[in-house]
């Protein structure tokens, strides 16, 4: 068994370094010679060896360490003397987690003083979602026999990508120029569902479309690119900021039916009467817009300063939807029919943002400021498009539609800060806010979706550090909608914050903070209940020594009426959803001598609770999720630091049993400085 090999090859080290160490001075390393420069740094390799049993999928999710030869770290810095080098004073390289991680990073720079920086950054990161859909939920079996209990059976393995390249020109000791190039991507696998509706379907359609939806592979492809040019000019007691650029934006999904035929995801309506045959939807879009950015800050007076923006973005471009499904659903009698249909969109799109913003500071006394600010936004989006459907080859629909969005956003801020006393900061202020959502039509506006949101939000912010020893800050919130725009959108909202940290003497602190959040809406009995605590304990006897001690406590509360529409009769059920969340924390570092050390650290997290619709059993509920690490390192002299590490981990969920895993990791590390 790998696990016990890993537990044996751990205590070895244990036992097996102590006699080793030596009372040898460590020398720290010189720095090299390169060319003009003095170049020091370090590089840590090592390999990781995983032993998981149980639900791998839901380990990728959580963790995502696989094993395999890694560079955990390389950082590498030059500096030049003065006047030695023509082209560059210091440069810098630093990558990190190379080889197969989940977020491996790489950033470089090179810069001269007083002439130009130049960077560049890259680094990428691994999603992965897989909950186990086999799940046997104690609902009602479905028609076709199956007891299998319905889940999201939304899965994707996705890595999204992103790199930028930045340069600065220092003209003068007033003026840089700044150029800089942005890239992000997003491919993968995704796994969704949909459920087969179509313009113009038959009232009768709307119930099997509710309740049928169905699995799809849908493969993603889409990449962002951002050009820019920037003026900074900083002029006596001013500094003006211009940025002007292209930003492009593509994205293609080509989905399909994983199987065929298909059945429904849901175990009380799927049946083998009724299957999915062919399921075939692609999507494109392109978007292009102009950057315009500009921003400035200054003070036209000693007591006052002066601020402000405007920021410009106009994007367009076309958009193509196709979709085609065939199989058997029930007619407008009830009894089993085949169908097909094919559906189309061609279409344009454009939607213009002007974001305006201006803002004051005023000192009236050493002791007391006031800060006003005004944000306006206002986003104005168009699509016009031409669509179409067919039904069974027999009941074509054709339309055009011309839809249009503005938000339209102020916000005003008005804050004062007030130092009384030395110790003591308050920072009292109102926020005024005034949102107006409007969609047309073919010109005609939608009451439905269309409203006015004024909303009212008193807050106070306090800070109190009477000495060295002790602090306390916080603050206190409250704000009142007008309107809700959806059923979630709180009327009212009551919340605050406080922290306070104590250091009773310099080897010991205590932190703690608090959050407790209420919303409510009583329209649709929707009600919400945050409260946290984190409170932090930590200890050092000196650089040999050193402990800590945590724990975290959250309670949330929903609940709320919903309403399903499509179809009939329309479906009105109460959901809550309800959680408490536990999370212990500790961690001890020892270094009995002035080469060897060890450290032991670890999570244990506790949920519970459940979420359920009115009428239905949970589907998910309690969860346990410990982590332990435990770390040995050498330092040789001249050779560097061998460290191991061992991670022992579990997951249990006591509702979907089949997302259950254990792991073992252990990693060997050489880490050398030069």
């Amino acid at each position: 068994m790998l696990t016990k090999h890993l537990s044996l090859i751990f205590l070895a080290a244990l036992m097996a370094l102590p006699p080793a160490l030596s009372a040898q001075d460590s020398q720290e390393t010189p720095p090299t010679g390169f060319g003009a420069f003095s170049t020091q740094g370090s590089v840590s390799v090592g390999g990781r060896f995983t032993d998981v049993k149980g639900y791998q999928p839901m380990y990728q999710q959580l963790f995502d360490l696989q094993p395999g030869v890694r560079l955990m770290d390389f950082n590498v810095f030059g500096e030049a003397k003065e006047g030695t080098n023509p082209f560059a004073d210091s440069y810098s390289l630093m990558m990190s987690n190379l080889g197969g991680d989940p977020f491996p990073t790489a950033q470089f720079s090179v810069t001269k003083n007083k002439l130009y920086d130049f960077r560049v950054n890259w680094r990428q990161a691994y999603y992965y979602w897989n909950q186990n859909d086999n799940v046997i939920l104690p609902i009602a079996a479905a028609s076709n026999g199956l007891s299998y209990g319905l889940t999201s059976n939304h899965n994707w393995a996705t890595v999204r990508k992103f790199g930028s390249a930045d340069l600065t020109l220092h003209a003068t000791d007033h003026l840089r120029f700044n150029f800089d190039y942005y890239r992000t991507t997003d491919t993968g696998a995704t796994f969704p569902t949909a459920s087969p509706d179509f313009l113009d379907s038959p009232g009768y359609w709307g119930s099997y479309a509710r309740a049928n939806p169905f699995p799809l592979y849908a493969p993603i492809n889409d990449d962002t690119n951002r050009f820019t040019g920037r003026v900074d000019y900083t002029y006596h007691t001013w500094t003006f900021h211009y940025t002007l650029g292209y930003q492009t934006f593509t994205s293609n999904i080509d989905a399909s039916n994983t199987s065929s035929p298909e059945l429904s995801i849901n175990p009380a309506a799927s049946s083998v009467a009724a299957p999915l045959s062919s399921f075939s939807w692609t999507d494109y879009r392109r978007l292009t817009t102009p950057v315009s950015d500009f921003s400035f800050v200054g003070k036209p007076l000693s007591s006052l300063e002066w601020r402000g923006g405007y920021i410009y973005y106009r994007y367009q471009g076309p958009v193509s939807f196709d979709q085609s499904f065939s199989g058997i659903a029930p007619d407008s009698t009830g009894a089993p029919a085949p169908y097909a249909v094919t559906q189309s969109v061609r279409g344009s799109v454009t939607e213009s943002d002007n974001l305006v913003n201006q803002g004051f500071t005023y000192n009236i006394k050493d002791w007391w400021s006031v800060n006003v600010d005004y944000r306006y936004s206002r986003m104005t989006s168009q699509g016009i498009g031409t669509f179409n459907s067919l039904f069974n080859a027999t009941t074509p629909a054709t339309g055009q539609d011309n839809i249009i969005w503005r938000n339209g956003l102020s916000d005003l801020d008005v804050t004062m800060d007030l130092t009384p006393i030395g110790t003591l900061i308050l920072r009292p202020g109102v926020h005024l806010m005034k949102s107006d959502v409007e969609s047309l039509e073919d010109g005609v506006a939608d009451p439905a979706t269309t409203l006015r949101t004024n909303t009212v939000w008193p807050e106070i912010s306090v800070g109190y550090e009477p000495s060295k020893k002790f602090s306390i800050r916080g603050d206190l919130h409250s704000f009142t909608n007008g309107a809700s725009y959806t059923a979630i959108t709180p009327h009212t909202q009551v919340g605050g914050r406080a922290v306070i940290q104590f250091q009773p003497i310099p080897k010991l602190s205590f932190d703690d903070e608090l959050n407790i959040t209420n919303n409510k809406l009583i329209d649709t009995n929707y009600r919400s209940n945050f409260h946290g605590n984190t409170a932090t304990l930590s200890y050092a006897l000196n650089e040999r020594f050193s402990i800590f001690a945590g724990f975290s406590y959250e309670s949330f509360y929903a609940q709320g009426d919903i309403v399903y529409l499509r179809g009939t009769p329309p479906l009105n059920d109460f959901l809550t959803d309800q959680e408490i969340n536990r999370v212990w924390q500790g961690g001890v570092e020892v270094k009995p001598t002035r080469r060897f050390g060890m450290r032991l650290s670890g999570n244990y997290v506790r949920s519970t609770g459940l979420g359920q619709i009115s009428g239905e059993p949970p589907a998910y509920g309690p969860m346990t999720w410990p982590l332990v690490t435990g770390t040995v390192f050498y330092d040789v002299p001249k050779a560097g630091r061998f460290s191991v590490d061992l991670q022992r981990t579990y997951y249990i969920e006591q509702i979907v049993t089949v997302n259950n895993f254990s792991a073992n990791l252990l990693t060997i590390r050489w880490t050398r400085d030069f």
